[in-house]
């Protein structure tokens, strides 16, 4: 029974000592996860937003609060935030010590006839025993299962913020091309209500004998043209809408109205790319959790080789024998200790180790493959703003400002009959391909602009 006592003193000191192994001194606070308040307790505190969804459904999405309600509403975002709470319940699983086992057994007990002192037998004895494995403490596995599911954790978190980072990148194209199509049906209902006005004007013309029916039929052909298109660019805006619905995890059929101007005060310069790919290195989230992916691998390989050392499990047991009946003795109690422990003779796991070692390759080969994408993605992006930012600078607004000057030139002009009605639709057709373009110019500004942000990982342009 000292013996007994003795070991039962030893699990109590074994115990607080694993409870405070590396890994798990620091504690464990529940995962907020499991805390059913909604996303914006559970977002790092940098993502949550200061307004509540509801708020932002009932007002105007300007860009901010179309940022903001995508980080709270996103189902692809909370699907992603999902992912570190499984990290964080792995981690959980690798911080629990092994469970003890209790064993409870009958044995030498009589088949077909009892024992007695003449026909002796057994004797029969009840068994009680603990097993309690401690290869986990002993070789430092469930340190080593700690270190790979914490660097688990930190790769989700990478995970979601690259997540975050494309939604958001893609909320704010989105927001852009509703802006992009706005301006485009705006345009487009100028036309036709310019067309409008010549045909009354025409009529006019016509009644008084200064212009042929042919230009009154001119401009009905122009105005079914200009009514055709207006109605495509209404489609158009329906259609951005509902994209970026889809990024703001809007299910029902609910009006949004977005506002804001393409309109650029003050275009600015780019660096040169190289500073901008050194930028994106250091702060792109995927590149993050590809590097972490890689520790992790490592942290992997540690596990995998201390799980080939073998597995020792103690047992201390007790034990009550029932002689008197069966030799006729008194009965007797006793106890027992051992240990298991296994040979890794044949699977020392080398399969696992070796796959362990694969992932770890195959890891820094993804990190290789993303930095070139990387390079390439900021080089195009890069490209692409440039030639926005020219264009911008040195032609855009000269040209939509002659465009409209002649226009509107051409519309006094023909209403004195100086100049024919073809000129002047000449002239208008000329100044809506410019405005068209010169509304599309700033749109992929825009565009190019976020789209670099997002692929730098970092507001370098406003």
């Amino acid at each position: 029974m000292q013996l007994l006592r003795l070991y039962a003193r030893l699990l109590l000191l074994i115990m607080p000592m694993a409870l405070q192994s590396p890994g798990f001194a620091e504690g464990y606070v529940v995962p907020p996860a499991f805390v059913k308040d909604g996303l914006s307790a559970r977002l790092p505190d940098q993502h949550r937003s200061p307004l509540a969804a509801e708020q932002l459904e009932d007002t105007a999405l300007d860009l901010n609060k179309t940022i903001y309600l995508a980080l709270q509403a996103d189902p692809q975002i909370k699907s992603a935030v999902e992912g570190i709470y499984q990290a964080e319940a792995d981690l959980v699983t690798a911080k629990l010590p092994p469970n003890p086992v209790m064993n409870v057994s009958n044995t030498l007990m009589p088949l077909n006839q009892s024992f007695n002192v003449n026909r002796q037998g057994g004797p029969p004895q009840f068994d009680l025993g603990v097993a309690y494995p401690i290869d986990w403490f002993v070789f430092g596995k469930r340190a080593a299962e700690m270190r790979a599911a914490q660097l688990g954790v930190e790769v989700a978190r990478a995970s979601v913020n690259d997540t975050i980072r494309l939604r958001i990148a893609g909320a704010i194209a989105a927001f852009y091309d509703v802006l992009e199509a706005q301006n485009l049906q705006a345009l487009a209902q100028e036309d036709f209500t310019e067309l409008a006005a010549l045909k009354a004007l025409t009529e006019k013309r016509v009644l008084i004998g200064g212009a042929g029916s042919i230009e009154l039929d001119r401009v009905n052909l122009s105005l079914l043209s200009s009514q055709t298109e207006l109605r495509a660019k209404r489609v158009a805006v329906e259609n951005a809408i509902s994209r970026l619905k889809a990024f703001l995890g809007m299910q029902k059929n609910k009006v949004i109205h977005v506002v804001g101007s393409l309109e650029i005060e003050h275009p600015q310069p780019i660096s040169d790319p190289e500073h901008l790919i050194q930028m994106a290195e250091e702060n792109r989230p995927d590149i993050a959790m590809l590097k972490r992916q890689i520790e992790q691998s490592v942290g992997n390989i540690e596990l995998e080789e201390v799980k080939a050392y073998p597995s020792v499990v103690t047992h201390l047991g007790v034990t009550r024998q029932f002689q008197k009946e069966a030799i006729g003795f008194p009965d007797q109690n006793a106890w027992g200790i051992g240990v298991d422990v296994s040979l890794p003779v044949f699977d020392r796991n080398q399969g696992n180790i070796a796959k362990a070692k694969s992932l770890k390759r195959q890891s820094e080969l993804d990190l290789d493959t993303q930095l070139i994408e990387l390079r390439s993605e900021i080089e195009r992006n890069y490209h692409i703003y440039d030639a926005s930012y020219l264009v911008l600078v040195n032609e855009a607004d000269t040209k939509l400002g002659v465009s409209k000057v002649i226009r509107d030139k051409m519309k006094a002009a023909y209403a004195l009959g100086g100049k024919s009605l073809f000129e002047l639709l000449d002239a208008q057709r000329n100044y809506r391909e410019t405005n068209r373009v010169h509304i599309m110019t700033l749109s992929n500004y825009w565009h190019s602009l976020y789209a670099l942000n997002a692929a730098i990982g970092k507001q370098v342009l406003k």
